[in-house]
């Protein structure tokens, strides 16, 4: 596993190119995330921070865990389901 890891991020014989878009194609493959820090939200659903912030503590998504505040997309994307015309 540890030279799998290590020939992914750091072949000298590939490029930052080659090896971006091979870390690229592996992400895409793992399962996606359930929880999500509010920046991360945001992109993922293509909105501005303070809306996401918004819909998530409406929809009951958000955890707080000392100051880390993670949205549970799942839930979110229920909530969101019911803007649905």
């Amino acid at each position: 596993m540890a030279r799998s890891y290590y020939d992914d991020h750091f072949d000298p014989g590939a490029d930052r190119e080659e090896l971006r878009e091979r870390h690229q194609k592996k992400r895409e493959i793992s399962r996606p995330k359930v929880y999500v820090r509010y920046d991360e939200g945001a992109e993922l659903y293509s909105m501005c921070k303070n809306t996401f912030i918004k819909l998530a503590a409406e929809a009951g998504a958000v955890y707080k865990i000392n100051r880390l505040s993670l949205v549970n997309t799942k839930i979110f994307e229920e909530y969101l389901e019911t803007f649905r015309i």
